[in-house]
């Protein structure tokens, strides 16, 4: 029998992102979207994200990412629950196995 190995939404995610940074490690995207379990949350890759993730897809593009979290800076949550509704933070890392989707929004330069 033969077994289907499906790629998990994070796997998915770090392809992407490999494709879309710049030599410098800007973002050909204006913000990341991650559906989580505990919400949406909007924002940008983190400088040391960005490089590892170029370090990366220059050694060897497939590699799996080692890393179990992804930076993201100037970021805000919309939680699912009422009683939190939205938050802001300067920094947030969300861990990979929580991703179940996710979307790149924007253009450079975009607001």
């Amino acid at each position: 029998m033969n077994e289907i190995k499906t790629a998990a939404p994070a796997d998915e995610l770090i392809a992407l992102l490999r494709k879309s940074f710049t030599p410098s490690g800007a973002q050909s995207f204006g913000h990341l979207v991650l559906y989580t379990s505990f919400g949406v949350v909007r924002g940008r890759t983190g400088l040391a994200f960005s490089r590892e993730t170029i370090n990366k897809a220059n050694g060897d593009a497939e590699t799996s990412w080692p890393g179990d979290v992804i930076e993201l800076n100037d970021v805000t949550v919309e939680h699912y629950s009422n009683h939190l509704a939205s938050a802001s933070f300067d920094r947030l890392y969300v861990k990979l196995s929580d991703v179940q989707g996710f979307a790149l929004v924007g253009n450079q330069g975009q607001g």
